[in-house]
């Protein structure tokens, strides 16, 4: 049986190829903010309040709610983002083959850029517990709506779409060069779908484990050999 934990040997380069010399330090740094991703994104949504009325109006109302707990989810799912985008492209380092290193490489800058909308699409959150806290309901979904012109659709659309599906796309990669085991790749897709039939802390809980292939991962980035640098071509 395959060991998913077992250290990813250190990536060579074809004889003649051109290579990039990278610190293991900076793939090591990749695997801890990559671990902190999963745990993060479950403690966001954790604390993330109820919304028992639907539409714009009731998520406005679930965050003015309780201002500092909406803060606390706010801030913990912005730094997950954060942490997804500081650590995601590591992961090409753990490719040592040609075997899906294009899948993984394209599928990290999709990761990446995904990660940056999303992190910067919370802000939102900010101003919409002040405005549920300060203005009527009726002014806090007219502010809503006037800030929601095309770019921010666009933004909108490449921050979910590029990451709620790009990070199991990158699964699959990492799958295919041998990163993860195929048994665990397809968990990160129910990390997004669970939280939709609306089970609360319970599926926010389930998130973390579910990021299984991105555990691996990270694990694998840390313990990556202890030379000065690796060969990237």
């Amino acid at each position: 049986m395959t060991d998913i934990f077992a250290p990813t040997s250190t990536p060579e380069a074809p004889v003649g190829a051109s290579t990039r010399r990278i610190p293991v330090g900076l793939f090591r740094f990749a695997g801890v903010a990559l671990a902190a991703f999963p745990v993060l994104l479950s403690a966001g949504m954790v604390f993330s309040p109820p919304q028992t009325l639907p539409g714009e109006a009731g998520y406005i109302a679930s965050l003015a709610a309780d201002p500092t707990v909406s803060l606390i989810s706010a801030n913990l799912l912005h730094y997950a983002w954060v942490a997804l985008a500081l650590g995601v492209m590591g992961v090409i380092g753990l490719v040592a083959a040609r075997r899906g290193r294009a899948w993984v490489a394209i599928t990290a800058v999709i990761v990446a850029f995904g990660a940056v909308q999303l992190s910067g699409l919370l802000l939102s959150d900010w101003f919409l517990i002040s405005a549920g806290n300060n203005l009527s309901i009726e002014q806090a979904l007219a502010m809503d709506a006037g800030a929601k012109e095309a770019s921010a659709g666009v933004w909108l659309i490449t921050a979910q779409v590029f990451s709620m599906l790009g990070v199991p796309a990158l699964s699959f990669g990492l799958a295919r060069a041998r990163v993860v085991s195929w048994w665990i790749a397809p968990l990160p897709l129910l990390a997004f779908i669970v939280p939709m039939f609306n089970l609360g802390v319970i599926a926010a809980l389930a998130v973390a484990p579910l990021m299984a292939p991105i555990f691996v991962a990270a694990y694998k980035l840390i313990r990556l050999p202890r030379t000065e640098t690796i060969a990237i071509s």
